[in-house]
């Protein structure tokens, strides 16, 4: 029992000194040579043979700052301290250290300049020190993060200065002001845990400093947007000498400055708008649709974070009122990813955001489809049509898989053909009426097979077949007539052979009938052409073979008859 209570009053103790006065903690004996960390510096335990004196030029850099640690403590006799007193030092008296910035992500085209003049790499993993500029192309991204674990954005078209990059000593507080001189930066800063520490995006007409939030600060070289998404932003002139223009900006407002120091009234951002993502895009471009009220434009932007800091892409579109706003990626590789959307409003804020994850599997890409095309007629033999299908080669090792069906949903499959290695296939016994076809592309990697996304689907209509055209020898012509359909013409031919080298009798005509002069006797060959309204040319009718008699004529070249009928020769 004398043990729980030695305990419970060694914690009692504790407690007591979270609560008393620094300079009544200065007598409290502390373990020596231990360093605690405070809201407002640190406190040091004191060793043997250490005055105020070595700890002020050990941990300020300065002998001389021991009265005003001495001060802050009640200690008037820096020579009789007990060992393991603990000794309170400012925050205002601790040195700064050299910080940096850690690249986390890269993309596309990235300059980084150091304070030297010194080109730097853009890859993961590198540092970069105060004064470093870093300049987005106009298909580059770049994220980087502090040692406190605040991470900030470069979208495109964006160049920003690192003009301070320092941490405290022992404290670690960061002192961070980052210069934008074009384009827009996302930040999202760790909360702070020491009084002094900062974190500042100027432009040349402002100052945005935080403590803890997520803000976006867009400047176009004429106005500064300031957008807080999380937390407070304090926005105050550049100059900071007209402290009653500083506006204290909430989560989800927005302020703007402009020229002469003048910096808006807080408004509210505008809210998130609809957005339409599929959760799965098998196409490229990837398309996003938007929908708000009273938006001037949208931007878009995706990442391979929940956070949205990593972007691998940011398009700005203006909004259609009357269609509908669409936005388009038009490349990215495969993979899952957030995209998160914000209305932009006529005054140019950015508005909140929505959020929204979704996967692309566009790869390996469909074939382009050749053939058949929308519709197909049958010959005349009234046999099932043989249908050739054919693609485009999507890769020199690639195989397809074919699917036909009589439904769009592919729910009632006339075939499903796999490891087809050839760009074509001939699919027999077609019946007359509709049929659906798609195509997709299936690679081998890592001795797995990856099929590809469906091709689209193309629909095609099986005609009935076209009928041989029917001849009948006149007087003094010949006639040929065949069934048609409503708004169908007709391209009709004869030729002395099956071959139809030559074309003796042409015709093109819109009725289901031709007639000639009565050519000389002999045998000849007709063949019929439909073509439909909307244009489609079916295939020629086989040819059929027409024998012309010798017809015998009187002297004055009327045609004997015998009866009602002329008379033939043989």
């Amino acid at each position: 029992m004398k043990k729980t209570m030695s305990s419970n009053a060694v914690l009692t103790g504790t407690l007591l000194l979270a609560i008393i006065p620094v300079s009544a903690q200065t007598m409290r004996a502390n373990a020596p040579g231990q360093i605690g960390k405070q809201p407002d510096g640190i406190v040091y335990g004191i060793s043997r043979n250490e005055t105020l004196s070595s700890i002020a030029q050990r941990f300020t850099g300065n002998s001389g700052n021991w009265l005003a640690i001495g001060k802050l403590n009640g200690i008037t006799n820096d020579r009789r301290i007990p060992v393991g007193t603990s000794i309170a030092i400012p925050a205002r008296l601790l040195p700064d250290r050299n910080a940096f910035a850690t690249i986390v992500a890269a993309q596309g085209e990235v300059s980084i300049i150091s304070k030297d003049g010194d080109v730097l790499a853009s890859k993961a993993g590198a540092r970069l020190s105060e004064g470093a500029l870093i300049v987005t192309s106009d298909d580059g991204f770049v994220t980087l993060q502090l040692q406190d674990g605040t991470t900030f954005a470069l979208p495109p078209a964006s160049s920003l200065q690192l003009s301070t990059l320092q941490i405290q000593a022992y404290t670690d507080s960061p002192r961070t002001t980052l210069t934008l001189k074009k384009g827009r930066i996302t930040s999202q800063v760790t909360r702070f845990s020491a009084s002094k520490s900062r974190y500042e995006v100027q432009t040349p007409l402002a100052i945005a400093g935080v403590r803890g939030t997520r803000f976006r600060v867009n400047f176009d070289g004429e106005h500064s947007y300031n957008e807080v998404l999380e937390g407070t932003v304090k926005v105050a002139p550049d100059d900071r000498r007209n402290a009653a223009q500083t506006r204290e900006v909430r989560a989800n407002f927005g302020a703007i400055a402009a020229g002469g120091g003048k910096i808006s009234a807080p408004v509210l951002l505008p809210a998130a708008p609809v957005l339409a993502a599929t959760a799965v895009q098998e196409r490229l471009p990837v398309r996003f649709g938007l929908r708000q009220a009273d938006a001037a434009a949208f931007r878009v932007s995706v990442a391979t974070d929940a956070g949205g800091l990593q972007q691998v892409a940011d398009v700005r579109v203006d909004a259609n009122t009357n269609d509908g706003t669409q936005a388009r990626v038009a490349e990215l590789p495969d993979g899952d990813y957030y995209v998160r959307a914000a209305a932009i409003d006529h005054s140019g804020l950015e508005g909140k955001e929505t959020v929204s994850k979704f996967r692309l599997k566009a790869r390996p890409f469909a074939p382009f489809q050749q053939e058949p095309g929308a519709k197909l007629r049958g010959v005349a033999d009234g046999q099932p049509l043989a249908v050739n299908f054919k693609w485009a080669e999507a890769g020199a090792d690639s195989r397809y898989r074919l699917q036909i069906a009589t439904d769009a949903g592919f729910t009632r499959l006339l075939l499903d053909k796999t490891d087809i290695s050839s760009t074509s296939y001939t699919q027999d016994n077609l019946e007359q009426g509709q049929f659906f076809w798609r195509i997709a592309t299936i690679d081998m990697h890592g001795g797995q097979s990856d099929q590809g996304p469906w091709s689209d689907v193309k629909q095609c209509l099986v005609l009935p077949s076209q009928q041989a055209p029917v001849a009948s020898q006149g007087q003094d012509a010949i006639n040929f007539s065949w069934s048609g359909e409503t708004g169908q013409s007709f391209v009709f031919d004869v030729s002395a052979s099956a071959g139809f080298e030559t074309i003796l009798l042409h015709a093109d005509t819109a009725e289901p009938h031709a007639s000639f002069p009565l050519p000389p006797a002999g045998v000849y060959y007709a063949r019929l052409q439909s073509i439909e309204a909307d244009g489609y040319r079916g295939p020629y009718s086989p040819a059929q073979r027409i024998v012309v008699e010798r017809r015998w004529t009187t002297g004055s070249g009327g045609s004997l008859n015998a009866g009602d009928a002329p008379v033939r020769g043989n």
